[in-house]
């Protein structure tokens, strides 16, 4: 089922005991509406570094999920708007499962929230280019996990970047928390360098939400020792993450290289077509 509502262009897969089974349409686009409602009540807010705001009390759901989310990756730099799209996701797979879905799959543009009920089953999520719209040689392979976020950022992507990641994916236990990892992460993959071109956001998207703050525009200089530097840190800050239990693993690619948490060794294995 596709759902196309404003901001909001969602893929939504769902089963009961292993059969495709369509939830009613209507009452879910009805439910993406009032999502979209309290957001924009509360955008003035959600604008602003989350750091700055200390009551969620008598905010709506999708607003304290998004909140949350910044503020346990980044409150110092992010404002909530970094973890939109997959705080819908979320609020969209938590409705459906209250509907007796056994298997969930909202897929927000790429921010993915999942629902898996069967320990046992595998799911892959291929990993996609933003800039091409195609999917990268890397997919991830999951197994044993319940509730599952993916997503993915970069320059080129719906947000402005800060970094120079081309692709950052982040998985963690909500797509909320994925979507703002991403976006962190991909901040993080950086280096400072004269070959590097930034412009100030408000030049490039005059309603961003970091009006001040400088994006990438141009990588096309750098030259390989960058590339890997940049990676590192990038790497580095996933490992943060990761010790912090915020994430579940993260992966990199900047100029055909790659940098990755994943190991293998528990729930998430990276796959490679026609590779090793």
């Amino acid at each position: 089922m596709l759902v196309d509502i404003g901001p909001v262009c969602m893929s939504v897969i769902t089963e009961r005991s292993s059969v495709p089974c369509e939830p009613d349409m209507a009452k879910v686009e009805g439910f993406i509406k009032d999502i979209l409602s309290d957001l924009r009540d509360w955008l003035p807010v959600l604008r602003q570094k989350a750091f700055r705001i200390k009551r969620t009390k008598d905010m709506p759901s999708i607003a304290k999920r998004m909140v949350e989310a910044v503020k346990l990756i980044d409150e110092e730099n992010l404002t909530p708007m970094a973890s939109v799209a997959g705080a819908v996701s979320d609020e969209v797979k938590d409705y459906l499962k209250e509907e007796g879905f056994d298997f969930i799959s909202a897929n927000n543009g790429g921010d993915i929230s999942i629902f898996n009920n069967d320990s046992g089953r595998v799911i892959r999520v291929s990993i996609g280019d933003i800039n091409k719209k195609i999917d990268t040689p890397y997919s991830l392979r999951i197994e044993g996990l319940k509730d599952i976020g993916i997503a993915t950022s970069g320059i080129g992507g719906r947000s402005l970047s800060l970094g120079l990641a081309e692709i950052g994916t982040a998985v963690a236990e909500t797509a909320a928390i994925a979507d703002a990892a991403a976006t962190s992460l991909c901040n993080h993959t950086n280096i400072e360098s004269p070959k590097v071109i930034r412009k100030k956001a408000s030049e490039i998207d005059p309603t961003t939400d970091i009006p001040h703050d400088l994006a990438t525009v141009d990588i096309s200089q750098l030259n390989q020792n960058e590339i890997n530097h940049a990676l590192h840190n990038g790497l580095t800050y996933a490992h943060k993450l990761l010790k912090q239990n915020a994430i579940i693993d993260a992966f990199i690619l900047l100029k055909n290289t790659v940098a990755t948490t994943i190991t293998g060794e528990k729930y998430i294995k990276l796959e490679v077509s026609d590779g090793d």
